[in-house]
């Protein structure tokens, strides 16, 4: 018996697929313009007519250039993961789908709140509440999409683990940036500095790290742990 084009019966094929090279070429494509953005945002010195007036207008764009170091670092950062997750993926459905553009509308505003973080930082406190709750809801989107992946079984079965591991390391990095929230209203734009201390704590990236670690050395089997490569 054969299906009819377009008949209910062939939609679920509709919904879910192997091909994710559409899904890699866009989010890259999103990413790559989200990072063009944080510097273009940046003005350049107008009147300059020594070097003194050079080193005095650096001084004051310096937030703004604290502010896109600040950000391309996590966007940087937020790509790899997004790029080892989905390294990690087999199939896709509509769902996963729906996600990731959830998780890349809120990279697509970072450039915009990182603009606020740069020019009024150091001045209104709610600017920099503004960027961290943006960066924690980049966070629990890319947290969603990794439960969605398990539950729906779309990933890997030979990373299954490693899912695992990368899961609880997204939630731990949201828990993070909600924990510092509140330090905005004490060191205002100096909050990010803390993230470089307090994420290297993460008890499931180190294990993860461990992990492969130990599958490099020589003679042991690759892929007895958590899947194959890194």
């Amino acid at each position: 018996m054969t299906t009819d084009p377009g008949s209910e019966d062939e939609l679920p094929a509709l919904e879910r697929g192997k091909d994710l090279s559409r899904i890699f070429a866009f989010t890259d494509g999103v990413f790559a313009i989200a990072i063009t953005l944080l510097v273009l945002q940046i003005e350049i010195p107008t009147g300059l007519e020594s070097d003194r007036d050079f080193l005095d207008r650096l001084g004051d764009v310096w937030p703004d250039l604290f502010a896109f170091a600040i950000s391309f670092a996590v966007i940087g950062g937020y790509w790899v993961r997004n790029h080892r997750l989905m390294r990690m993926v087999n199939e896709y459905d509509h769902g996963l789908m729906g996600l990731t553009m959830l998780y890349l509308f809120w990279v697509v505003l970072l450039p915009f709140s990182s603009q606020l973080i740069g020019e009024y930082g150091s001045e209104i406190n709610l600017t920099v509440v503004a960027y961290v709750l943006n960066l924690a809801l980049i966070g629990i989107s890319m947290t969603l999409m990794i439960r969605l992946i398990i539950r729906h079984k779309l990933g890997d079965p030979r990373y299954e683990n490693d899912l695992d591991l990368t899961l609880r390391s997204s939630m731990f990095t949201v828990a993070v940036f909600l924990a510092t929230m509140p330090f905005a209203f004490l060191i205002g734009a100096w909050t990010p500095l803390l993230w470089l201390f307090i994420m290297r704590l993460d008890p499931w990236q180190r294990k993860r790290n461990a992990i492969y670690a130990s599958e490099k050395k020589p003679g042991h089997r690759q892929g007895s742990s958590a899947g194959g490569d890194a």
